[in-house]
């Protein structure tokens, strides 16, 4: 019996180690950098790649609404395509706009704070539009702006348009009685309409006469805390893989959500190994919530916090950013700043985490493309450069 008994010990011992053995350590790694002759500057939101729908080849996109009112296209090596023009779209509806590609000759474009959705052509030529308030019954109307991540612009699955619901804040009051109480109970009242409003509005046959809208997930803020909490940020949200994900300032959680029926499907809980993510919302005070709200702003630069969400058909891309970290008796110009990437297997199985220095590349340029992860390198004088990373 006892010989029974060492030989099993030794087969376990023996097959942990083949397990261990086959193991390796994966490494996220430079595999080449993509150049792009463009000095136009812009912000995460207004650069990225696609699909074009019609060659389905991959293509990426610069854009500057404030000063080059233009669209720079480019293939998957570099190289210049064309240019769109948004001179028209900008004169008509301004520069503050978010943008999705979905093919060479249909650009839609939605208005931050008028709730108009348009597409145009290569041209520049304005071919739907859209007052989303039209398509709501008349009680709804107005009450809500409609806003966007700011990596990515608007989410487009090509069936589903994802935008965040955002109560406005001038007409959930009544105007004639919007004087009659100070910004602090302005404010918690806001806090308390906007808790348990919906967080999203999708879009569906978006291009089409059959348009149809649906709001929901009213209850995500009731997941990370109180009604009466100072948990105000911009939209923190990522259309991935025909999932949406939620993360917010306020918790270290990622939240995977049903795009079709708004049900959390999954919470996980993330650590990293770098920076502490996510901090509590503070919970308002009658006659303190002023100086609470200035206590959350200077707490929030001192943790780090999810900023993005990718997927390469195998694993998931969790970008955090930061606090930035001021050493003594070093000028400012020679702070520290970092970010990393928390990678999860398709099961959201933790892999591993990889630290970058954000004076050697752009925090918030992260896209996927079809060769991998790319950051946008910093400090380049006359051209994009983009540095793609695989896994090893």
């Amino acid at each position: 019996m006892r010989n029974i008994v060492v030989v099993v010990a030794l087969l376990v011992l023996l097959l942990s180690s083949c397990d261990f053995m086959n193991k390796k350590e994966l490494c996220l790694e430079p595999v080449l950098d993509i150049h792009f002759n463009t000095q136009m500057a812009f912000t995460a939101s207004y650069a990225g790649s696609f699909i074009d729908s019609n060659d389905s080849k991959e293509y990426f996109y610069f854009c500057n609404t404030p000063t080059d009112q233009r669209i720079d296209i480019f293939d998957e090596v570099g190289s210049f395509v064309e240019s769109i023009n948004l001179e028209e779209v900008v004169n008509k509806f301004g520069d503050e706009i978010f943008i999705t590609l979905v093919s060479m000759d249909t650009i839609l474009i939605a208005t931050q704070y008028t709730n108009e959705l348009i597409a145009i052509n290569s041209n520049g030529d304005t071919w739907f539009y859209l007052n989303i308030d039209s398509i709501f019954p008349e009680e709804i109307q107005g009450k809500y702006r409609f806003f966007s991540l700011s990596q990515t612009s608007f989410s487009c699955n090509r069936q589903n348009l994802y935008f965040a619901a955002s109560p406005n804040y001038n007409l959930f009051i009544p105007e004639k009685e919007f004087n009659n109480y100070s910004m602090e109970e302005r404010t918690l009242m806001y806090y308390s309409f906007y808790y348990n409003s919906p967080y999203f509005l999708k879009l569906s046959n978006y291009l089409s006469d059959t348009i149809s809208f649906e709001f929901g997930l009213d209850d995500i803020y009731h997941q990370i805390c109180e009604e009466n909490s100072d948990y105000g940020e911009f939209s923190t949200y990522k259309y991935v893989n025909n999932k949406l994900f939620f993360y917010s300032r306020f918790s270290n959680c990622l939240f995977i959500i049903n795009p079709d029926n708004f049900q959390i499907e999954k919470k996980l809980e993330l650590k990293s190994k770098f920076t502490k993510i996510g901090h509590p919302a503070i919970t308002l005070s009658e006659g303190k919530v002023m100086e609470q709200r200035a206590e959350t702003a200077q707490i929030l630069k001192k943790i780090g916090k999810i900023d993005n969400v990718l997927f390469d058909n195998s694993y998931y891309y969790i970008v955090l950013k930061h606090p930035d970290l001021m050493p003594i008796n070093l000028s400012k110009s020679k702070y520290l700043s970092f970010f990393s990437v928390i990678v999860l297997n398709d099961d959201f199985v933790f892999v591993d985490e990889f630290l970058f220095d954000t004076k050697e590349y752009n925090q918030y340029s992260g896209m996927m493309t079809q060769k991998g992860l790319a950051f946008q390198k910093t400090n380049t004088q006359n051209e994009k450069i983009y540095t793609v990373f695989n896994l090893f």
